[in-house]
């Protein structure tokens, strides 16, 4: 009776032994893994903070030119078009149009006339890659609105250029 009390002893120690020693082991790497969470997590939230500002401040440079464009189109300022204007776009200065060179085809916009901030609205914004972004707008009257989408292209020094023009109107 003695050598089994001895022998149960022993065995209740070794399985306490052994089961603290693993535990212990195991005990480092869920904090590696918790402090490697909190690390890879911290690195997502910096990078869409980055986006997200990055497409607030391509929001604002692209609002800027549409309204220049839309000012520029209304005084016939021809320059100015062709200054913010992509090699994709033509200005028509005997049409006061702008042409849309694409692979599908060439598309001709009329200038926007009688056009002010009283009759413009705001419509969203589609960032299509970290280079190429629409900014939608609309003119808008008592009886109706006509849809304004505005394409831009970032250029190789990384400004933003008009890259065509679509309405329903």
């Amino acid at each position: 009776m003695r050598k089994s009390r001895i022998l149960l002893i022993w065995m209740l120690a070794l399985f306490l032994t052994a089961c603290s020693s693993s535990d212990d082991a195991s005990l480092p790497d869920v904090q590696e893994r918790e402090r490697n969470d909190a690390i890879e997590t911290e690195q997502i939230q910096k990078e869409k903070d980055a986006k997200e500002q990055e497409e607030v401040e391509s929001l604002r440079e692209t609002l800027n030119i549409t309204f220049k464009l839309m000012a520029a189109m209304q005084s016939n300022n021809y320059t100015y078009l062709e200054s913010v204007s992509s090699p994709n776009i033509e200005i028509s200065q005997q049409n006061n149009t702008i042409i849309s060179k694409l692979e599908q085809g060439d598309y001709e916009v009329p200038f926007l006339q009688n056009v002010s901030l009283n009759n413009l609205e705001y419509r969203g914004f589609n960032p299509l890659d970290s280079d190429r972004v629409i900014l939608h707008m609309a003119i808008v009257w008592s009886d109706g609105n006509s849809a304004l989408d505005f394409y831009f292209i970032r250029s190789e020094e990384g400004n933003w250029l008009f890259d065509g023009l679509l309405t329903n109107g």
